[in-house]
């Protein structure tokens, strides 16, 4: 009997700590309340995807200084893990401990900008456009996709990138 509970519990336990619901079920929305972290890495394919089409929408010499400039640590970590298919560079952001990883030498000169509000970016580039967004095909609401959705191309950092750096640095 002792081990039959035992067994009930680690049953009804994954299925609330582990992402086994299918996406957009009746399961998954209890286990999103009970588990929200499951809902930030829905689109990550997705957004590593557009982030390449815009990557491969710059001209040549662009591309061959650009940076993918992260937001926070979720959008950092899928560049990192789903960018090398698409030949990514690895992330650069100022958040924990992606901050001591730097942002390349030499330094970028064109930034694909994901999760920052569009005024931050004006404020420390010359020059942002809107170049894509945030999406997810299963239409799963995350922070990206709620809170900062667009993603920007960025050229001109206002100030050298050393001094930029040592005042880009955040915990999240």
């Amino acid at each position: 009997l002792a081990w039959g509970a035992i067994l009930i519990d680690i049953v009804v336990a994954g299925a609330f700590l582990l992402p086994l619901a299918p996406i957009n079920s009746q399961w998954w929305a209890t286990v999103a309340k009970v588990q929200p972290e499951f809902c930030e890495e829905i689109g990550w394919p997705e957004l590593v995807a557009t982030a390449a089409e815009i990557r491969d929408a710059l001209p040549a010499s662009e591309r061959e200084r650009v940076a993918i400039l992260c937001g926070n640590y979720g959008e950092a970590g899928a560049i990192n893990l789903y960018g090398p298919r698409h030949g990514l560079p690895p992330a650069i952001s100022g958040v924990n401990s992606f901050w001591a990883r730097g942002y390349g030498d030499p330094p970028p000169e064109t930034v694909i900008a994901l999760g920052f509000p569009r005024e931050f970016l004006e404020k420390n580039f010359e020059s942002c456009e809107l170049a894509g967004h945030i999406r997810n095909r299963h239409g799963v609401a995350n922070e990206e996709t709620v809170s900062h959705p667009d993603i920007f191309v960025c050229r001109r950092l206002r100030r050298a990138w050393p001094e930029f750096w040592k005042h880009f640095r955040w915990y999240g």
